[in-house]
Formats: C-alpha cells, structure tokens, sequence
C-alpha cells in the first residue's frame, strides 16, 4: 500500500537582521496524501446514547487528523450524501471525483449497547479498493468515545505515515497553573481536553517534565510558608520523593532519555550563580558538570542522552549553549546575542527550539536553530510574547506558553508555526512539557 512521505525541511531566506540571517522554517510534504473521512454512522437503530457518541467520536476525530498536518482533507461540503457503515456500502469511484480525490477513506459505524459500546473503523485505499485498517473498539460507556477516537486518530497517522509518526492524539501535555494564589502542576489531554491536578500542596510548583514511560513528574516546589526551593519527582498515580540538591536552589529538572538521571540547575553552598547539575533520578549525589562563576540554566537532553543543550550567561548574556553530557567540550550555538531562554532539543537531534528576546525587544518569540549548521527559524512573530517551547514526541508539533490572548496560556502549533490551537483558558498557565508516546501504542 501507499505511504506518507516523510516531511521535509524547506528554507527560505526572509529578511537580514542586525543579528544575522533571520530564516523562516516552512514544512512542506512531498506527495501529500488525501484523505477523506466520513461521518460515522449507528450501525443498527439510533438512540440518544449512539446519536451523543457518534457526535462526539466525529469531531474528536476530524479534529485529530486535521491537527496531525500529515494530510490533505477535503472538505466535508463535496462528500457523497449516502452514509457508509460498512465496507460495502462504500462506492469508490464517488470518492475519486475531482472535489474530493481522495487517496485513502475512514469511515465506520457506532453503537450503543446496554453494556458496552462498539465501534467498527475501516481504512480504505480508494484506488486499489483495498483494506488498510480495520478495527474494532469496545468500551464500558459512551463516556469513554473520545478515548477511541483519539486512538482510531493515532492508528491512521501511523498507518499512512508509513511509521513515520504514532501521532499525538492520545498525548497529554503537563504545566503550572496559577489559581487562587497557590500554582500547581496539571495535566490534560494534548487537546485540551480532561484537565486534572497533580499536585495539591498549596505551595509554588513549576518546571514540569515527563519521565519517559510518562509515570512520573520531575519539578520544583516551594512549600507554604518555605524559602527553599525543592526538586520533586511525583507519580501520576500517587507518591512522590524529595530528591537531595546542593543548595535551597533548584529549577528547571530534565530526565535524561533513559530515565535514569535527572538535569536541572543548582547552587553550589558557596556559589550565587547556578550551574547545570545531573543526579541520579532515583535519588542520590547530584555532580556539578558546569562549575562556572555565571548563571547556567534551563538543561536539556539530546535524544542519544549524550550531549546537553543549557542556557548561560557567560558570554554576557542569556544564550544557548551545548556540552556533553559529563560537562565536557561547552560551546556557544546561538550566537545572536539579546536574552535566549528554555532550550528544547526535537526528538531527532537536528533542531534545538528556544525562545528569544531581541535587543531591541521587550518580548519573547519562538525559534529554532539547526545544530550542525546554526541556521535559525523564526515561528512566531506578532501578538504577546511566547515562550517556554516544547516538542510533542513526533517532532511535528510545538507547545508553549503565551500571554497572546491576555493572560498567560498554553498553546500548541505545527512545527512551522501554523494551526495554532490554544490549549488551557482558566488560570495562568505557563512551563508546559509534551508527553511521550503511550507506553505499548
């Protein structure tokens, strides 16, 4: 069967800055692939219970392959009038017509039991008329559809990406959230979508990040009433641990890929500034890997756990700056000067995103530099000022945080900027981390 091509990275020179060359990153497919994706119906009679999931299940889905950017859509408007519940109902030479021209069609149909809930989900090659996917989901209720949707989403991005991406749609996205004068740490669906606490300690918690099998938190705590800073390492499901640090200091933990080591800046007991520490994540003697007489922040790992990417001061202002992973062989990347902050190495190793504040600037804005080149990438420009990026685990996808709409919120975009979506509306919410894939999806 038919394949998605893999994205490609297209640069184009846009304007020259005082600070260098200004590029702007565009992602383009090569050979995009079609896809029509059709209301799915009730399989047998309706009821209030089928009517209110097939509703739900339609606009989860639509929603998810749409924001995947793996596809071409067409529009709903030029679909054939007569619904499709099973395979051969289909008619493939509607779907072929010049206003659709679809490459691939989903389509399926939901019922709604007294004891459960099934849903049948078919992918079909609209040229060969040949299966690609067929599924079959049950579930307790109805309550329970947006979770299929989700994965019916992710299994598509897989299938017609050729492995290329699981997708994002059953990815959830972890952040602070200022309320009622305490700020906890929260996590909701990557849509927005199921929003619950983590901590509820009604202290100062910030920093969040992903464990890789997404079972724990790594942050930062003050408690009520407290003047030092803690590094928690918290499980979704309960529990937590207090992790030893050098000083009453800590900010910004990062687990390492293989989950054993946590990064995160310090202060020595005799040092003012903070440097770059990695400690055992279980717990355990934390090694300075920095030592240096500025401010080091804001680590990162890179995917093979072997380099780090950090912010330092040390040239005289806030840029972002690479070692290896034992503190060995420091170098400047960004070298554009004002004030870089939250480096954010994307899951190939290719691109480290961060933000910037220009000289002349009075905010943030999102960028990416490419490692082996130093070639940088604009992606947002305008309203607020942006910060704190993050990648989703496909490297298609950025979250961050912006005070865009008036107050600071989480939002998510393509890599290239586009179809900005804003995730979390209530509270101040900033710092946000993308889960990795589910564990066994």
């Amino acid at each position: 069967m038919k394949t998605m091509p893999i994205w490609v990275f297209l640069l184009f020179f846009t304007q020259a800055a005082a600070q260098g060359t200004r590029v702007d990153l565009v992602i383009k497919d090569v050979g995009e692939t079609s896809l029509a994706v059709a209301d799915f119906v009730a399989r047998a009679e309706g009821s209030a219970e089928t009517d209110k999931a097939l509703k739900e299940f339609n606009d989860v889905l639509w929603k998810d392959l749409e924001f995947s950017a793996l596809f071409k859509m067409p529009s709903k408007s030029f679909y054939p009038i007569k619904p499709i519940r099973l395979p051969l109902d289909v008619e493939f030479e509607d779907w072929q017509v010049p206003s659709i021209d679809a490459d691939f069609l989903a389509f399926g149909n939901i019922q709604a039991y007294e004891t459960a809930v099934v849903v049948e989900a078919y992918l079909f090659d609209v040229k060969t008329q040949e299966q690609a996917v067929g599924k079959r989901y049950t579930i307790a209720d109805a309550g329970l559809i947006r979770r299929v949707a989700h994965q019916f989403a992710d299994d598509l991005a897989f299938q017609l990406s050729g492995g290329a991406t699981r997708g994002v749609a059953q990815t959830k996205i972890a952040f602070s959230s200022e309320r009622g004068g305490s700020k906890e740490i929260f996590v909701v669906d990557y849509d927005g979508i199921n929003e619950r606490t983590v901590t509820a300690n009604r202290g100062l918690n910030k920093f969040p990040d992903w464990s890789p099998d997404n079972k724990q938190l790594a942050f930062v705590t003050r408690l009520p009433g407290g003047t030092s800073w803690q590094l928690w390492r918290q499980e979704l499901a309960g529990g937590r641990e207090v992790l030893p640090t050098p000083s009453n200091y800590a900010s910004s933990p990062a687990w390492s890929p293989d989950g054993s080591r946590l990064a995160f800046a310090s202060r020595s007991p005799s040092s003012l500034d903070s440097d770059i520490f990695v400690a055992p994540a279980s717990g355990g003697r934390a090694r300075n890997i920095t030592s240096h007489p500025s401010i080091d922040t804001s680590p990162d790992w890179s995917p093979s756990g072997q380099q780090i990417a950090f912010i330092s001061d040390r040239s005289g202002s806030p840029q972002v700056w690479l070692m290896d992973s034992d503190g060995s062989n420091v170098r400047r990347l960004v070298q554009e000067g004002g004030h870089c902050d939250s480096p954010s190495w994307s899951p190939n190793g290719q691109y480290i995103l961060y933000s910037w504040q220009a000289p002349s600037q009075w905010k943030h804005d999102i960028y990416i530099v490419q490692v082996a080149t130093g070639q940088i990438f604009q992606l947002t420009s305008g309203r607020g000022s942006n910060e704190s990026p993050g990648w989703s685990p496909d490297g298609r996808h950025i979250v961050f945080q912006s005070d865009r709409s008036g107050t600071k919120q989480v939002f998510i975009m393509n890599a290239n900027g586009e179809n900005l979506k804003q995730v979390t509306a209530y509270g101040i919410n900033g710092s946000p981390a993308w889960s990795s894939y589910p564990i066994g999806n």
